[in-house]
C-alpha cells in the first residue's frame, strides 16, 4: 500500500517563480503530474498542443484526480483560419458555454487547444451581461425573452433541434441552451411561466418538469439591429467599392452563418480581447509540449489562409485584426504563473524546475506467441515493479485478461480511480479507464499500461444511443412537400402545391390544393389526408399529371389493381412456399449464450435490442427465418450477426458469412476471431486469392465439419465448398453481388435460415420489407456523441482540397481520397504532392496483391500515413474512427448506394466528418447524377439509410421493383399507392376475400370549422404532418395520443382542432358502420347509408318509432332535425345517433 498522494511534484515545485519547467514526464505521467500540482483555490488553465492532446489531458486529469475537481475541456470550433462554412451549432454553444462559466468564475481547471488563445473574442461581459436566469413564476413577457434570444445570438426555427435554437408557438416557448441538461420547454400564462419542463429532442415530448433553467449566449454574435447596424458601419468603413456587393453585407440581415461571418467578427464588437482576458491574474497555466512552436505553426496557417483567400478587391479583416500575434500570447503565459511539461529530460543550463522519475513503456505486443498476460509478467519483472496498473477500456479485451489470470490462479484487483490503485494491496489491477499513454514511475516500483500497450491497439469504445424511432422515419418517407408528385387515389397525379385557407359560409376550412394537367386546380380537404401518397416513380415525362374531368385515371388504376391481384397471387405463393420452408430449431437460452453476451462492449439500445429478439425468435422457431436488418453503416448490425452465428454453431450447425470485397472478409474474419476467442469454435477465411493449397484445407475442414464458421467473399458459393450441417446463410449487403451469385445463393438457402443485412436497401429489397412480404428489422442507433457528416458538391478546385486536407491534418486526422480510375490515380497523388510536398500518402486499388492491400490498410489504421487515395475499394472496409474527411471524385459517376457507404467510412468517431464530392458542373452531368448528390447532400441525418432507399427508388424508377413486366403499371400510378394496392391484394387473398374498389370512407361536414390555425403550427410542412397523422389515425387512442403531443409541445388546442380530432373519432366509427356520407346544419341532419352498410334496419326503426325527432327518407337516408346553433350540440347529436347505430 502507498500512502503518499503526490508522488511525482512533492516539494520539488517552487511556485515563487513565473516560470518552471518540468521534464522527463512521459507518457500519461504528465496528467498525472498535473493533477498533483491543480489547487482548487486557483484558476489553473493547461494549454495542450492540438485538440486529440487536450481531450487526452481532460479524460487523464479526471481519472487521477477522482473526479474531485471539475475540470472543463474547450471545445474547438473546427474551423480553419478564413473558413467561409460556418461552424457546428452544438459546438458553438458548447463554447459559448464554456466562455460564460469562465467569465462567471465557475471554472476552476480548464483545458484546452493553444489556438485558441490566438482568437479574437468578445469581452467576458458579453457573455455575463446577455445571460438569464428563469424560474417557474417568474414575471416575464414573450417579447422580453425574446429579446433575450436575440442578443444572445439563438436562432428562431419551427422546430427546435440542435443546440442555440429556440421556437415561439403561441404561449409555449421552446430552447435548447447546453448549460441545461435538456431542451427547456415554457408555458406562460398571460406574464408569468406557468410551467416549465424538459423536453426529448427527437419526440418532442416532455421529460419532467423543473423549476428553473438559463438562458446563456450560444454565439459571439448578438441578433440585434443595433448589433447588424453597427457591424454594417463597420463594413462600410473599412471597404471602398460598392459594399452592397458583397454576400455578407446582404445576407447579414437573415442569416449570420453565411459568407464567413467569423472572419468579421471586430466589425461586431467595439471591443475584442483574448481568451487570456477571460482569466485571474493569478491563473496557473500548464503548457504541455512546445507551446510556442504549436503557436508560430497556427500563425503560419493564418498567414497562409489569409494569402490563398485574398481575392482581390474582395473585404477581408486582416490576421493582426482577427488573431493575436503569437509572440505576444506566449509572452503573457510565461510571464504568469507557467508550468512548462516536457515529456524528454531537460539537460539545457539555466531552467528552473526538475526532471522527474518516469520511464516510458516499450511496446509489449509482438505478434509472438507469448499471451498477453505472460508479456506483462514479464514486463514487471522485468522493470523491478511491485505493483501494475492495466487500463482496459475495451470489455472484452478486459474479460480476455481476467481469464488469463484466474487460469494462472494470480491474485488481481478491480479499480476506479488512481487512489484506489495506490491503496491496493494487490499487485495486478485493471481498471476500465481510458489512460491515453502508459508510464513506470520508478522511485515507487509502479507501472501503468494501456489497452495498447498490451493489445498492440486502442479501441474506440462508445455507449449506443437511439437518434430516431424507425418508425418515424419509415412514416417519414411519405412527408409532403411543395412542389412534390403526390398521387390522389380517385383523381390521380398532380403536383402539391401547399395549404389554402378559405372562408365557406362563414367557417374557416383548410384545403390541400393538388395542381393536375392543364392548371386544373383540386382543392383537397384536409380531412381527406389519406387519400394522397407521394408519387415515386418517372417524373421526367410531361404526360405523368393526370387529367381531371376524364376516365384516363380510373382506367390506369383498374389495370393496376388488376395487376396488383396478379402479383399478390405471385408473391404469395412464393411465401407461402417459404412459409412453410422448416428451419432448424435453434434454442438460445443456453448458459453459453449467456456468458457470450456478456462480452459486448456497448450497451444496447431499444432498437437493438428489439432486432436481436425478432432473430432469436426466428431462430428457435421451426420457420425458416428469411429476415433483412436494415441498419445504417456503423450501427451495430455486426453484433447481430455475431449473436446469431454463436447460436447456431453452439447448436452444432455450420454458419456461413458471405460479404461483398476481401477487404471486409478479412475485417469480419479478425473482429470473429477476437469476439469467439475463447469459444470452442473453427473460424476460417475464404477468399479468391487465397492459395490453392490453403483453400484445399478449408475445402476438407468443411465438408467434414470441422469448420464451425466460414466468412468469405463469393468464394464460399463455389461448387468445390460442400458444407456437412449448415444451417444459417449471413450476407452483408446483398445488392453488391451478381446476378449468378444471387441464383447460387437461392440454391444455398434451401430449408436454411437466412439473415441478410445492409445500410441502404435496393428498392425490391425495400418493397418486399415495407409490403410485409419479408421480416425487417431496423437499426437506427449512433454511437453516443457522433454527429452527421457535413456534405459539399463542388467541382475540382485546388484550393478546396487544400482547405479539406489542411482542416483535417490540423486536428491530427487522417483522410481518403477516391478515385476510380486505376489508369490515372497516380496522376491525383502527383497532384496531392504538389498541394502538400511533406504528406504521408499510400495509393491502394484492387489490381494490387490481396497482401499488399492488406498491409496497407492496416498502416493506415495504424495512422502511418495521412491520407489513402484509392478506388472504391473502401465502400465496405476497415473502421477507421481517426478518418473523419473524404474526398470523392467523379461522384457524379457513382450510385446513391455507394456513395452512402463510402460517405459512411467517416463520422465513426465524435469530431464532426466532413464529405466533399467532387463533380463537373451540374449542366455536364446526366438530370439523375444531379438528383444522387442532391439527395445525399441535402440528407445529412445519421441513420438515413432507409431514406436513401426511397430518394433512390424516385430517381431510377420503379421498374425493377417487381420486374420489368410490371413496371408500367408502377411509373403510371407511381410506387406508394402500387404497394397499397398490393398490400390490400395481398390482405385480400390472405383472407379469402374480394378487394373492395368501391370502399369510401364517410364523407362528414357538420359545418363547423375543423383545421389547425396558423397561430398553433406556423410551419406548413409540420401542420401538414399532423393533419396526416390525424387523417390516418383509426381510433380513438390514437387521436387522443396526438392530442395529447400537441397540447404538450403547442399548448392549448383551439376549438377548431379538437373539432379536427373529434370529427375525426366520428368519421373512423361511422366508416366501419357502412356510413356514405354525413351533413348536418344549424336545424337538421341528414345520414346517408352506402349499399353495404353495416346498419341493422329494424334496430334504426325502433329508434325512428321512438322520438319524432328522426325520420327515414324515400332515399333510406335518415334524417334528424332539432336545434343545432350550437357545434357542442351538434357534435353531441351526432355522436349519440352514431353510437345508437353501432350498438346493434
Amino acid at each position: 500500500m502507498i500512502t503518499q498522494t503526490k508522488l511525482l511534484i512533492g516539494k520539488q515545485l517552487d511556485t515563487s517563480v513565473s516560470h518552471v519547467k518540468l521534464g522527463q514526464l512521459y507518457g500519461s505521467s504528465k496528467n498525472l503530474a498535473i493533477a498533483e500540482i491543480l489547487n482548487e483555490d486557483l484558476l489553473s488553465v493547461i494549454v495542450c498542443p492540438n485538440s486529440d492532446s487536450a481531450h487526452s489531458v481532460f479524460m487523464d486529469l479526471r481519472f487521477f484526480s477522482n473526479n474531485k475537481i471539475d475540470i472543463d475541456i474547450l471545445p474547438d470550433l473546427e474551423m480553419l483560419p478564413y473558413d467561409i462554412n460556418p461552424p457546428i451549432k452544438g459546438l458553438k454553444a458548447a463554447r459559448s458555454e464554456t466562455f460564460y462559466k469562465l467569465a462567471s468564475g465557475e471554472i476552476k481547471v480548464l483545458v484546452l487547444n493553444a489556438q485558441n488563445l490566438l482568437w479574437r473574442i468578445p469581452e467576458p461581459s458579453f457573455f455575463s451581461s446577455n445571460a438569464k436566469l428563469l424560474r417557474k413564476s417568474d414575471e416575464v413577457a414573450i417579447h422580453q425573452i425574446q429579446d433575450i434570444f436575440s442578443r444572445s445570438g439563438f436562432e428562431r426555427t419551427n422546430v427546435v433541434s440542435f443546440p442555440g435554437e429556440y421556437s415561439i408557438r403561441g404561449s409555449i416557448i421552446d430552447f435548447y441552451s447546453t448549460i441545461n441538461q435538456s431542451p427547456v420547454r415554457l408555458d406562460l400564462l398571460d406574464e408569468t411561466i406557468d410551467s416549465m419542463r424538459c423536453f426529448d429532442i427527437e419526440s418532442q415530448l416532455t421529460i419532467e418538469s423543473i423549476d428553473s433553467c438559463k438562458i446563456v449566449p450560444v454565439d459571439f454574435f448578438s441578433k440585434t439591429k443595433e448589433q447588424i447596424e453597427f457591424f454594417k458601419m463597420n463594413f462600410r468603413n473599412s471597404n471602398e467599392g460598392n459594399h452592397m456587393e458583397w454576400p455578407l453585407y446582404q445576407s447579414i440581415d437573415e442569416d449570420y452563418e453565411a459568407n464567413g461571418a467569423y472572419n468579421y467578427l471586430p466589425f461586431f464588437h467595439k471591443r475584442t480581447v483574448s481568451l487570456l482576458d477571460y482569466f485571474e491574474p493569478n491563473t496557473r497555466f500548464f503548457c504541455i509540449g512546445e507551446t510556442q512552436e504549436s503557436l508560430n505553426a497556427y500563425q503560419e496557417l493564418i498567414k497562409s489562409r489569409y494569402s490563398d483567400f485574398q481575392i482581390e478587391g474582395q473585404p477581408m479583416v486582416s490576421p493582426e485584426n482577427l488573431f493575436f500575434q503569437s509572440s505576444e500570447v506566449f509572452e503573457r503565459i510565461i510571464n504568469k504563473n507557467a508550468i512548462a511539461i516536457h515529456e524528454e529530460k531537460l539537460i539545457s543550463p539555466g531552467f528552473i524546475g526538475s526532471n522527474q522519475d518516469t520511464r516510458p513503456i516499450s511496446f509489449l505486443f509482438q505478434n509472438n506467441e507469448k499471451s498477453e498476460l505472460v508479456n506483462i509478467l514479464e514486463f514487471k519483472s522485468k522493470n523491478n515493479l511491485s505493483k501494475i496498473l492495466i487500463s482496459i477500456p475495451s470489455l472484452l479485451k478486459r474479460n480476455s485478461l481476467i481469464e488469463q489470470i484466474k487460469d494462472d490462479d494470480l491474485e488481481y484487483g478491480i479499480i476506479n480511480d488512481w487512489f484506489e490503485f495506490l491503496e491496493s494491496e494487490y499487485e495486478v489491477l485493471i481498471c476500465q479507464k481510458d489512460i491515453d499513454q502508459g508510464f513506470i514511475l520508478k522511485n515507487f516500483h509502479l507501472g501503468v499500461l494501456t489497452e495498447k500497450d498490451v493489445f498492440g491497439f486502442k479501441r474506440n469504445n462508445k455507449e449506443r444511443k437511439q437518434l430516431r424511432d424507425p418508425e418515424s422515419i419509415i412514416q417519414n418517407l411519405k412527408d409532403l412537400r411543395r412542389g412534390s408528385l403526390i398521387v390522389h387515389r380517385d383523381y390521380g397525379i398532380g403536383v402539391y402545391d401547399g395549404l389554402n385557407k378559405m372562408k365557406i359560409d362563414g367557417i374557416d376550412y383548410e384545403f390541400i390544393k393538388i395542381m393536375y394537367a392543364n392548371d386544373d386546380l383540386l382543392q383537397l380537404p384536409v380531412t381527406q389526408l389519406d387519400k394522397i401518397s407521394r408519387y415515386i416513380g418517372d417524373a421526367n415525362d410531361e404526360k405523368t399529371l393526370s387529367k381531371l374531368g376524364t376516365d384516363q385515371w380510373s382506367k390506369v388504376s383498374n389495370k393496376a389493381k388488376q395487376k396488383a391481384h396478379d402479383v399478390a397471387a405471385e408473391l404469395l405463393e412464393l411465401y407461402a412456399f417459404r412459409s412453410i420452408e422448416t428451419g432448424k430449431i435453434q434454442p438460445s437460452d443456453t448458459k453459453d449464450y449467456q456468458n457470450f453476451i456478456t462480452d459486448f462492449e456497448y450497451v444496447l439500445t431499444r432498437d437493438q435490442a428489439k432486432t436481436i429478439e425478432e432473430v432469436l425468435g426466428d431462430l428457435s422457431s421451426s420457420k425458416k427465418m428469411d429476415r433483412l436488418i436494415c441498419g445504417d453503416v456503423g450501427f451495430g448490425k455486426t453484433e447481430v450477426a455475431m449473436r446469431a452465428a454463436f447460436i447456431s454453431a453452439m447448436n452444432g450447425n455450420q454458419v456461413v458469412i458471405m460479404v461483398p470485397t476481401t477487404i471486409l472478409a478479412n475485417q469480419h474474419y479478425q473482429s470473429f476471431k477476437e469476439r469467439f476467442e475463447k469459444w470452442p469454435l473453427k473460424i476460417a477465411l475464404l477468399t479468391r486469392s487465397q492459395s490453392m493449397k490453403r483453400k484445399e484445407v478449408i475445402f476438407d475442414s468443411i465438408q467434414s465439419g470441422e469448420c464451425d464458421i466460414l466468412i468469405g467473399t463469393h468464394a464460399v458459393l463455389s461448387d468445390r465448398v460442400k458444407f456437412d450441417n449448415l444451417g444459417l446463410i449471413i450476407v452483408d449487403e446483398e445488392h453488391r453481388f451478381g446476378v449468378r451469385q444471387k441464383e447460387l445463393l437461392q440454391k444455398l438457402k434451401h430449408n436454411v435460415d437466412f439473415l441478410a443485412m445492409t445500410a441502404t436497401p435496393i428498392p425490391r429489397t425495400l418493397n418486399m420489407a415495407i409490403g410485409d412480404l419479408r421480416d425487417i428489422s431496423m437499426i437506427m442507433s449512433a454511437p453516443e456523441s457522433r454527429v452527421p457528416v457535413k456534405t459539399f458538391v463542388t467541382d475540382w478546385h485546388n484550393s478546396i482540397i487544400k482547405e479539406a486536407i489542411t482542416r483535417e491534418l490540423d486536428r491530427g486526422g487522417q483522410i481518403f481520397l477516391v478515385h476510380n480510375k486505376i489508369e490515372n490515380i497516380s496522376t491525383i497523388a502527383e497532384n496531392i504532392y504538389d498541394i502538400f510536398p511533406n504528406i504521408k500518402l499510400e495509393v491502394a486499388h484492387g489490381q494490387m496483391k490481396e497482401g499488399n492491400l492488406e498491409k496497407i490498410m492496416m498502416r493506415f489504421y495504424n495512422h502511418e500515413y495521412d491520407l489513402l487515395i484509392s478506388t472504391s475499394i473502401i465502400e465496405s472496409g476497415i473502421d477507421i474512427p481517426n478518418a473523419n474527411t473524404i474526398i470523392i471524385n467523379n461522384a457524379n459517376l457513382f450510385g446513391l448506394s455507394q456513395l452512402h457507404q463510402m460517405r459512411g467510412r467517416v463520422g465513426r468517431s465524435s469530431k464532426q466528418a466532413y464529405a466533399y464530392l467532387i463533380s463537373p458542373p451540374k449542366n455536364e452531368i446526366s438530370d439523375d447524377a444531379v438528383k444522387r448528390l442532391q439527395a445525399i447532400e441535402a440528407v445529412e441525418e445519421l441513420g438515413i439509410g432507409f431514406m436513401l432507399a426511397t430518394h433512390d427508388l424516385e430517381i431510377r424508377g420503379a421498374g425493377e421493383l417487381l420486374g420489368e413486366a410490371q413496371s408500367g403499371q408502377i411509373q403510371k400510378i407511381g410506387f406508394s399507392l402500387f404497394k397499397d394496392m398490393l398490400t390490400e391484394a395481398v390482405n385480400a387473398l390472405r383472407s379469402e376475400e374480394s378487394v373492395d374498389h368501391d370502399f369510401q370512407e364517410t364523407d362528414i361536414n357538420i359545418n363547423i370549422p375543423v383545421l389547425i390555425p396558423e397561430e398553433l403550427i406556423s410551419d406548413v410542412n409540420l401542420r401538414l404532418i399532423f393533419y396526416r397523422r390525424i387523417s390516418n389515425a383509426t381510433n380513438k387512442n390514437e387521436l387522443d395520443q396526438i392530442s395529447n403531443e400537441l397540447v404538450d409541445r403547442f399548448g392549448y388546442l383551439p376549438g377548431a382542432t379538437k373539432n379536427l380530432l373529434e370529427i375525426t373519432n366520428l368519421r373512423n366509427k361511422a366508416t366501419k358502420l357502412g356510413i356514405h356520407k354525413i351533413r348536418f346544419g344549424s336545424e337538421y341532419g341528414r345520414i346517408y347509408f352506402s349499399d353495404n352498410s353495416m346498419i341493422d334496419v329494424d334496430h334504426m326503426l325502433k329508434l325512428i318509432n321512438k322520438n319524432d325527432r328522426y325520420r327515414l327518407y324515400p332515399d333510406q337516408s335518415l334524417g334528424l332535425k332539432g336545434d343545432f346553433l350550437d357545434e357542442d350540440l351538434r357534435k353531441k347529436a351526432l355522436s349519440e345517433v352514431i353510437s345508437y347505430l353501432g350498438a346493434s
